[in-house]
């Protein structure tokens, strides 16, 4: 009965109404604090060039986005404005005829999964100076990225309660889970020799201060590890981020003979979609390894390069 005068109130809102009332509902879903803040940030870019972005809303979405040629960027805007948009048409705020983005897709990226071969991996895992606690720290988080392909984000949240050496185990809680999921992943002997040997190393007052803290036992900035991980590939020549280590951590593991189904568990994808992307690649090393073998072509020639003399086939 009284849904047609609170619609006609809407209409009077503004962005500093609304997108507070969408975060709002956003932390009630549980949302992690650094997905809040990227919405918050994305709405706030947008409407900041876009202050009569509610009055019309496809316009200036469409402009806004227009604005971002690098399909990972242009993805990126596209997924948190159209979750904004649907929030608005479910809580009848929205005050246009269409879908802000009713026609408009997401764009295929261009970006390069990253792959190192075992020899670059071991290079790598050679830079950080043990030594110190800093270097000791790296080795330790290199060792954890690349056995599991764990995000960066939630490594460096992880406390020392989420490992256990006896169980060779790490627990990634939900609360530290991109996706709000939680899970388990195992560890081989040389993460878990690396973990250990680094909690033993810091000092007592630290208490459950993070797996990985930095120098005062503060929780490690995403930017600064992904700065440290791209000085040690330039070190040994190598063009990678901290990201980079989970497209590795994800080929190696199939290239070892791991199924999809496991890789997509220990890397956490919510659909198999992400995961067949790296299948797609060990399945074209298995081409390219099927070609350069040539095992029927060698056999048809034979062993000498000759062609191999026919035979009479009698009568059965």
């Amino acid at each position: 009965m009284c849904a047609v005068p609170i619609r006609k109130e809407y209409r009077t809102l503004q962005p500093s109404d609304i997108v507070p009332l969408f975060m709002l509902f956003k932390r009630a879903a549980g949302l992690a604090p650094s997905t809040l803040e990227d919405y918050k940030t994305t709405l706030g870019h947008f409407f900041s060039q876009h202050p009569d972005g509610l009055d019309f809303p496809r316009e200036r979405t469409m402009e806004y986005l227009s604005g971002y040629e690098n399909p990972c960027s242009y993805n990126v805007k596209y997924a948190y404005l159209k979750v904004f948009w649907d929030w608005t048409i479910v809580e009848g705020y929205y005050r246009g005829d269409r879908h802000p983005l009713d026609g408009l897709k997401k764009r295929r990226p261009r970006g390069r999964i990253v792959q190192l071969s075992e020899d670059e991996v071991k290079r790598l895992l050679k830079q950080p100076d043990k030594r110190m606690y800093a270097g000791a720290r790296d080795f330790a988080l290199l060792c954890l990225s690349i056995d599991t392909g764990i995000r960066p984000g939630e490594a460096l949240q992880l406390l020392p309660e989420d490992f256990s050496a006896e169980k060779k185990e790490i627990h990634v809680r939900a609360e530290v889970s991109k996706t709000r999921t939680p899970r388990i992943l195992p560890l081989a002997d040389e993460t878990i020799g690396a973990v250990r040997k680094l909690l033993q190393s810091r000092p007592r007052e630290w208490g459950n201060a993070p797996i990985f803290a930095n120098n005062e036992g503060g929780t490690l900035a995403v930017s600064t590890w992904t700065n440290r991980v791209k000085t040690y590939g330039e070190e040994c020549g190598l063009r990678i981020t901290s990201y980079s280590l989970r497209h590795v951590a994800a080929l190696l593991l199939l290239r070892r003979g791991a199924d999809a189904f496991t890789v997509q568990r220990i890397m956490g994808h919510t659909t198999m979609q992400m995961t067949r992307n790296y299948v797609n690649l060990t399945s074209e090393d298995t081409r390219r390894g099927h070609a350069a073998a040539g095992v029927l072509h060698a056999v048809l020639r034979g062993e000498s390069g000759g062609v191999v003399k026919k035979k009479r086939i009698g009568k059965l």
